[in-house]
C-alpha cells in the first residue's frame, strides 16, 4: 500500500524527469515540449488505469484526510475522486486519441484524451503557464454531441421553468400590496367609527334621561296643583332661567 500511494507523486514529478532531457531549442512550454507533456498526461493514465477498484477506494479516503494539510494531497484527491466516478463507466481501455495544448493568458491546460470501448475520458492538467505548477488535474468523460444538446435543453426548460415561477410569486406579491391599503382603510375606518359613535350615543342618552325626568316632575307638579291627572295635558317646552 506505501508503494502504491506514491504514483501521484511520481507522476506529478515525470515532467521535471523528461525536461533534464530537453535542449534549449525543443522548448516551447515553459521549458517543456508537447511531447514531454503528453509523456507525462499517458504516465499518469496509466497509472489511473493500473489501480483496481478496491485501491482507489483507498486513495480517496487516504487523500481526503490530508486536503487540509498539503496542496499535493488536495490536488491527488481531486484526481482520484474524479477517476473513481469514471472508472465504472468507460470500460476497457483501447488507446489514446488526442491531446491538445492550449495557453490563455497565465494559464497553460494540457487534454489527453483515452478510448474506452464504452465511453471516451479526457485528462486534463492545469499549469501555471510561468512556474509550470500544476494547479490542478481531473479527469472527464467526453459526451457526445447529442447528450450535450440534451443537457442543453434540460437546462433551458429548467432555466424557463424556474423565470416563470418567480414572476408568478412576484406577481402574487403585487397583488397582496393592491389588497393590503384596501384592508388597512377599513381597519382604520371601523377603528374611527367606532371611537366617535360611542361618546355620541352616550351623550345623546343622558341629556334624554335628564329631560326626561326633568318633564315628570313639572307634570307632576301641574297635576297636584290643578287637581288634573297628568294624561290629560303636554308639557311641549321647558324654558330654564338663572
Amino acid at each position: 500500500m506505501k508503494k502504491k500511494l506514491t504514483f501521484l507523486a511520481c507522476c506529478l514529478a515525470v515532467m521535471f524527469v523528461f525536461g533534464a532531457c530537453s535542449s534549449k531549442e525543443d522548448v516551447t512550454y515553459g521549458g517543456y515540449t508537447e511531447e514531454q507533456l503528453e509523456a507525462s498526461a499517458q504516465n499518469t493514465a496509466t497509472s489511473l488505469m493500473s489501480l483496481s477498484q478496491e485501491e482507489v477506494i483507498q486513495y480517496v479516503s487516504y487523500y481526503e484526510a490530508q486536503v487540509k494539510d498539503s496542496e499535493d494531497a488536495a490536488l491527488n484527491y481531486a484526481l482520484i475522486s474524479d477517476w473513481a466516478e469514471v472508472m465504472t463507466q468507460v470500460g476497457d481501455f483501447k488507446g489514446y486519441s488526442d491531446f491538445s495544448v492550449d495557453k490563455s493568458g497565465k494559464t497553460l491546460t494540457t487534454t489527453l484524451t483515452l478510448d474506452f470501448d464504452r465511453r471516451d475520458a479526457k485528462l486534463i492538467y492545469v499549469f501555471n503557464a510561468n512556474s509550470m505548477e500544476v494547479t490542478a488535474i481531473n479527469v472527464e468523460l467526453v459526451y457526445t454531441l447529442g447528450e450535450i444538446m440534451q443537457k442543453a435543453a434540460l437546462n433551458t426548460v429548467m432555466g424557463i421553468m424556474t423565470v416563470f415561477v418567480i414572476l408568478v410569486l412576484i406577481s402574487l406579491v403585487i397583488y397582496c400590496f393592491r389588497i393590503i391599503p384596501y384592508l388597512e382603510k377599513k381597519f382604520v375606518g371601523e377603528k374611527e367609527t367606532a371611537t366617535v359613535s360611542a361618546p355620541a350615543v352616550a351623550e345623546v342618552s343622558s341629556d334624554e334621561v335628564d329631560d326626561l325626568e326633568l318633564i315628570a316632575v313639572i307634570a307632576a307638579a301641574i297635576a297636584s296643583e290643578t287637581g288634573t291627572p297628568t294624561d290629560s295635558f303636554v308639557v311641549r317646552s321647558i324654558k330654564r332661567r338663572y
